[in-house]
């Protein structure tokens, strides 16, 4: 049986840590109008996956859902991209999820002092029961999660067995803010207890309460619940509900239309892919890297060659530019001329005439950094290279009551910090051993807290207790003391200043990494992490294997576009969670050889739509192909193209780490679709007629799913053919469940596995998968 939640999050965004969910469920149109869930995937294994979009209608004769209107329940918060999530719940009898407690007991919440656990002492079914131990007040209550699927006006009745040790509180159920059921009687034994209600809405939630006041220590075993139709209890069904969440994502719109008085709203919603569309171009990984680190002043220092200037790219309110300044006389100060980090943007370089005659940079960094300067700890980070040495940089108080002052010593080539406090005077620390006047470019990180310093990723010895702890800083000078002296000699680039909070400089040290390397190397799942929380998202995989992946250093697409950079190298598949703000990223992997999820007959299906296709719409037997860092090469199937001719596609750029690793992927490719197949490409399904089982695993399926269509029509050319899910569009009514799976051959990822009866046979499964 289909039953459906519809919950959206008013008042919150769809990245929010924790979102408070409204079931809106009693007010979609379920029966007429349904709710539709389009192109969830991609529509063949060769083409990208795509924004899913879900469209439900809504009854708006109260007018809650009208944008703006005052009185609505929901307002202000009825607004562009709120948060929804659309679950089918699927059961036979019992709508009580997770009945026996085999999953645990942390969905239940208590209500005064009452803890709850999973314990096997006494059991009425399965292998645990929930365990709760009372406290010594009155009104505990152990409250489960909400149960969703309900009709309204529905008589719906919820029982469980308990066990009562003698001495301790009885027991009794209820239903969150409505009625409640007789108490426990029975000592040393099961006893089922139950209580009825009338359903007023969609979801409620039921509750074990203890009766009067319990003694600290009392205790009750509760098991086998079950929340089923009618005004009694029936026999258990062990089989509770399952929810299988079906969409995830963000309302486009709240359109009010009208029929006479009536009104509803037709909303559309995007999965989070939407969330992409709505973010900039990337900058650079290094700088990507930094501005995820927030801090409250950042010059990157990019600009290009005619500059006199660099801006502030923190996003925070006050730090100005900073602006070329004039200190005796002669000398320059070029933008885009020197060499720094790995970020493929260039530095300026600093050539004064000598310690005293030059240019240097400097900008008022504000009063938000004021304060939180006075407040917080402050960290400070910069890149450099000189062959001289002479003051790096320095942050100070403008009537120069505190300063820091990070250079290298002009005679040991030491990173140095000349720092001032007004009570305590003027202290110099060495710290940083090495010598860094070697004209190659370094990486530092200071953490006032801890007086914590680190050279090119790895911590100095300290603490350096001499540095003293600096207030009021609002000025910063790049290439000069606080009053213009000892001029820089070299490049500056990537000046960052953060306060503490829970940032430590070991966080910060992991950027001369990005700096260095782009992390060149890393697999690709790590990578669609990195470039995922770009913008807020995480990334969830799926899959055992994955490869290793070319650095992106400059970026400067949308993040979508480099992570289709990954995907397309990796050969895997990049979705949109159902579940969560979250990408999904599927490894190769997952389709190697899988087993089918589920199998479904001929004669269920939706005939009418069912066809095989043999074509030449996905055939490949020549390909070019170029990586960033290596070579450009071409790749050819020449049995296919000798019996077809040239199936040539534009070239595919991979950010593979080797040449040998593309040629592999382009073998691949080749081979997999150099030769045409007959294939199943879509297989409609009306999924809540095929029983319990079937439906569930229809449900938990998702792209890269297997699956088996058996007892195939005479014509057919066998009896069975097991396809592999790209992509689907669904509708669900009210008891109807219809999907169409865009599908593909699963036997062309097959690969072969050493001394396996199915994938090792000479000749025929004996295919190196890349």
């Amino acid at each position: 049986m289909t039953r459906l939640a519809a919950l959206v999050g008013f008042g919150n965004t769809v990245t929010d840590s924790s979102i408070t969910w409204t079931d809106i469920t009693q007010w979609v149109d379920i029966v007429n109008a349904g709710v539709t869930v389009n192109n969830r995937g991609a529509q063949n294994e060769q083409s990208e996956t795509q924004p899913a979009t879900c469209s439900l209608v809504l009854d708006n004769s109260d007018g809650r859902f009208t944008a703006g209107r005052a009185s609505s329940p929901y307002s202000p918060n009825v607004v562009l991209n709120c948060p929804i999530q659309v679950a089918v719940i699927s059961a036979d009898k019992n709508l009580m999820p997770n009945c026996s407690f085999e999953s645990g007991v942390s969905e239940w919440t208590s209500s005064g002092t009452p803890t709850r656990v999973t314990d096997a002492t006494h059991l009425q079914d399965g292998a645990t029961a929930m365990k709760i131990t009372w406290g010594a007040v009155s009104g505990q209550t152990m409250t489960s999660p909400v149960i969703y699927g309900l009709d309204i006006g529905q008589t719906y009745t919820f029982s469980a067995y308990v066990w009562v040790p003698t001495g301790d509180a009885p027991v009794q159920l209820s239903v969150a803010g409505s009625n409640i059921g007789s108490q426990s009687t029975v000592f040393d034994a099961f006893q089922r207890l139950t209580v009825s209600w009338t359903a007023t809405s969609t979801s409620h939630q039921v509750r074990v309460r203890a009766v009067g006041t319990p003694a600290a220590g009392d205790v009750v075993w509760v098991d086998a619940c079950q929340i089923e139709e009618g005004t009694s209890a029936t026999t258990f069904d062990s089989n509770g509900a399952q929810t299988h969440n079906r969409f995830f994502g963000m309302v486009n719109d709240w359109p009010t239309e009208w029929e006479g008085l009536g009104s509803k709203v037709s909303i559309t919603c995007t999965d989070i892919f939407k969330w992409f569309s709505r973010a900039d171009a990337l900058r650079p990984m290094l700088i990507q890297e930094v501005l995820l680190d927030g801090p409250l002043v950042y010059y990157p220092m990019g600009e290009g060659a005619e500059s006199t200037s660099c801006g502030d790219e923190s996003g925070t309110v006050g730090p100005s530019s900073l602006t070329t300044q004039q200190e005796g006389s002669g000398g320059t100060l070029t933008f885009a001329t020197g060499a720094g980090p790995l970020d493929s943007l260039g530095t300026p370089t600093f050539t004064p005439l000598d310690a005293g005659n030059g240019q240097y940079l400097r900008a008022d960094l504000g009063q938000e950094f004021r304060t939180q300067s006075t407040n917080q700890f402050i960290l400070v980070e910069a890149w450099f290279s000189t062959s001289t040495g002479r003051n790096i940089l320095t942050v100070f108080s403008s009537d120069e009551g505190y300063y820091q002052i990070w250079y290298v010593s002009s005679s040991t080539g030491f990173l140095m910090c000349e720092s001032r406090h007004p009570q305590f005077g003027v202290s110099t620390d060495i710290v940083g051993g090495s010598d860094l006047r070697n004209g190659q470019v370094h990486h530092f990180v200071y953490e006032e807290n801890f007086r914590a310093v680190y050279v090119d990723g790895v911590e100095q010895l300290g603490p350096f207790s001499g540095i003293h702890n600096t207030a009021n800083l609002d000025t910063l000078h790049v290439g000069a003391s606080q009053n213009g002296s000892n001029l820089w000699q070299g490049t500056v680039s990537h000046v960052a200043l953060y306060v503490s909070g829970t940032l430590t400089a070991a966080d910060l040290a992991g950027h001369y990494t990005t700096g260095t390397t782009a992390h060149s190397g890393e697999t690709s799942s790590a990578r669609m992490s990195r470039l995922a929380s770009y913008v807020g998202l995480n990334v969830t995989t799926q899959g055992t294997t994955f490869s290793p992946v070319e650095r992106q250093v400059s970026l400067g697409q949308s993040a979508l576009q480099h992570l289709r950079e990954v995907e397309r190298t990796e050969d895997g598949k990049l979705l949109s969670s159902r579940s969560s703000a979250a990408l999904l990223f599927q490894s190769r992997s997952l389709r190697y050889n899988p087993a089918p999820a589920f199998s479904v007959a001929y004669a269920d299906l939706e005939t009418k739509d069912v066809k095989l296709a043999y074509d030449d719409q996905k055939l490949v037997n020549t390909l070019s192909l170029s990586r960033p860092t290596g070579s450009q090469t071409r790749i050819v199937n020449t049995a296919s193209r000798d019996t077809y001719g040239p199936y040539e596609p534009s070239t595919l750029e991979l950010f593979t780490t080797t040449d040998t690793a593309m040629v592999d992927r382009g073998n691949w490719i080749v081979n997999r679709f150099g030769d045409p197949l007959p294939e199943l490409r879509t297989v409609p399904l009306e999924a809540s007629t095929l029983g319990l089982s079937t439906y569930r695993s229809i449900l938990n399926a998702d792209v890269s799913s297997a699956f088996t269509v058996t007892s195939l029509p005479d014509q057919a050319p066998a009896s069975s053919l097991t396809c592999t899910i790209e992509g689907y569009s669904e509708t669900i009514t009210h008891r109807q469940h219809r999907l169409s799976l865009h599908t593909s051959r699963t036997d062309r990822d097959t690969r072969w596995v050493l001394d396996d009866a199915t994938y090792s046979v000479l000749g025929t499964t004996t295919r190196l998968g890349f």
